[in-house]
């Protein structure tokens, strides 16, 4: 390879990696999210002190825009309360009023509440890396606070000159009852002024918490986008690790999600690709997330003009699918292929139609699980019918094998002929139960996840989305966690009960254990689990119970089985089942 060769391809190499490093989301100081604040309507906090202009060194073309004076405007409508900045085009607050955090006070989603949330971000061809966040806008809003409702909207329109004929145009769109903003982005004379062609979307600062727990919270917050048909997730679950992904294709969506809430971009057009970028800093369960679509410029052409979504509220199934955009993908109800289906076709549409005539969530719960009995009450009774008769046969079971010990082949042969005579499958008992897996499964994704049940009391239970606890340690017990809620302790009792009056094929010793081991095993599994999932898994064994009641009451000697003990053809006498004598 020759001088020319090696020298361009240093070269090459050296654009790539100024490329990567100025094409990359800019890190921000992590903000602790007990320094977000509630923002106060006070008309003296509308504006701040003239900025001096920093050097040309830095923006480039872009120096003059860099200092100013930083103006705010307030939107208010139904659902939340709007702070954008002038310095940025930015949104620096959103506070909801419908949902409050864990400590029942006003929540904004914004968790960079100093630099904002959303920004364009690119490289000149000069060069020089531009966050619209560092520049100051115009507006030809004339309000400073403005409260619209119902189907009235109202537009917040920011614009930035650069040069002669080269201008930047940001453009909000609020509705007065709905949780989406329309934002605009208009970018004239920058055809081949843009290093790459494409500039980046992104929501940077990752997303408030809302809830108490911060260490369950953060197992729920991620990054994540759909693109090409797919789901893309990043989570930084482990501390001082850079997490990133970039990836090119059409994305429908970028977001950030908490534990009930999320802040996504949804494009009107074809994207370049997308750039989701995460971090946790040590002893801190708070998990930063920058999440930005790539946009491409046309190379010819004055004026481009994008158009885009933005979802900022909770992650109501309902109210996310409605964005048409596939924003639900973000949902967690388990696996795609088995519990996920049963969630959104099944238990959410049922909860929700519910709701239309019980506006309780406890009530609801109890409702859905006497349903869910209901609906599993034939497999149920078959599993049980099952168990009974596999039980009336033990004794006749243990004669065989004791007589034929020594003759495995015959053993099997007459335990199969024994089977087929009594007309039960020794699968038969779990075989239904495992059928019902697949739904239990998915209520527990939906109880632990839905926004319904959140702030929602029933009985002593406060909050159905959290422990309903009633006794605070101080101290955490290994396995059972730092206080003692009461749900979980009437389920182990009842599944005790269940257990106990239930007919079992076994009567060792391993099996004594085990009825009190699982019970066990349910109350420490249960102890942090929401109260909405306690209590829908205590009203199941209730009604398990009084079902295996009136199953034992009306099982008599002419439902079990009657065989013989020897084969027909062996022509020795035939012995009636002592099983077949017993209910």
């Amino acid at each position: 390879m020759d001088r020319k060769s090696l020298t361009g391809l240093a070269l090459i190499g050296l654009i790539m990696f100024v490329w990567l490093q100025f094409m990359s989301p800019e890190k921000k100081l992590l903000q602790s999210p007990e320094a977000v604040k509630t923002e106060q309507t006070n008309p003296q906090a509308l504006s701040s002190p003239v900025a001096a202009a920093p050097s040309a060194d830095t923006f480039g073309v872009f120096a003059t825009a860099a200092g100013g004076r930083e103006q705010l405007v307030k939107v208010d409508n139904d659902l939340f309360r709007a702070t954008l900045s002038s310095k940025g085009a930015t949104l620096k607050s959103l506070v909801l009023k419908k949902h409050l955090n864990g400590e029942r006070k006003p929540f904004d989603l914004v968790s960079n509440t100093r630099n904002g949330a959303l920004s364009l971000l690119f490289l000149t061809r000069e060069g020089k890396k531009i966050d619209t966040r560092d520049l100051y806008f115009s507006t030809v809003t004339l309000d400073s606070v403005r409260a619209i409702s119902g189907k009235q909207s109202y537009a917040v329109r920011y614009h930035l000159d650069i040069a002669p004929a080269q201008a930047i145009d940001i453009t909000y769109l609020f509705s007065g009852d709905s949780y989406k903003v329309g934002y605009d982005v208009k970018l004239t004379g920058f055809a081949s002024e843009l290093a790459g062609n494409e500039y980046q979307l992104q929501w940077d600062g990752g997303l408030g918490y809302s809830e108490k727990d911060r260490k369950d919270e953060s197992q729920s917050v991620l990054a994540g986008a759909y693109l090409g048909g797919s789901l893309v997730k990043l989570d930084a679950a482990k501390e001082n690790e850079t997490y990133r992904e970039e990836q090119s294709g059409e994305a429908k969506w970028v977001a950030v999600r908490n534990k009930y809430f999320v802040a996504a971009l949804i494009p009107s057009r074809r994207t370049e690709g997308i750039h989701l970028d995460g971090k946790r800093t040590a002893g801190n369960e708070f998990e930063n997330y920058t999440a930005a679509l790539k946009m491409g410029v046309p190379s010819t052409g004055t004026v481009s003009d994008d158009k885009f979504s933005l979802y900022l509220g909770p992650l109501d199934y309902n109210i996310v699918k409605a964005q048409n955009a596939g924003l639900e993908k973000i949902m967690d109800f388990g696996w795609d292929w088995l519990t996920r289906p049963f969630a959104e076709f099944i238990i959410l549409p049922v909860f929700s139609w519910m709701n239309t005539f019980v506006s309780n969530y406890g009530l609801i719960i109890i409702i859905f699980a006497f349903l869910i009995k209901l609906v599993t009450y034939p497999l149920s009774m078959a599993s049980t019918k099952s168990m009974k008769k596999m039980s009336a046969l033990q004794p006749v079971l243990k004669e065989l094998q004791e007589k034929y010990k020594d003759n495995p082949a015959k053993l099997q042969s007459e335990l199969g002929r024994i089977y087929k005579e009594a007309g039960v499958n020794p699968i038969g008992g779990c075989l239904p139960v495992v059928l019902q897996m697949p739904l239990l499964f998915a209520m527990f994704y939906v109880f632990r996840s839905s926004i319904e049940l959140r702030q929602h009391s029933f009985l002593w239970a406060k909050d159905l989305s959290v422990p309903d606890s009633i006794l605070d340690f101080g101290f955490s017990i290994p396995m059972y966690g730092n206080h003692v809620a009461v749900f979980p302790i009437l389920m182990a009792v009842t599944v005790f009960i269940q257990q106990k009056i239930t007919p079992t094929t076994q009567s060792n010793d391993q099996m004594k254990v085990m009825m009190y081991m699982f019970p066990a095993m349910m109350l420490l599994f249960f102890n942090n689990m929401p109260a909405g999932l306690g209590l829908y898994y205590l009203m199941f064994n209730i009604f398990s119970v009084a079902q295996q009641f009136y199953i034992n009451k009306t099982t008599t000697a002419a439902d079990m089985p009657n065989v013989t003990l020897t084969a027909p053809s062996s022509g020795g006498s035939r012995k009636k089942s002592k099983g077949a004598a017993k209910k």
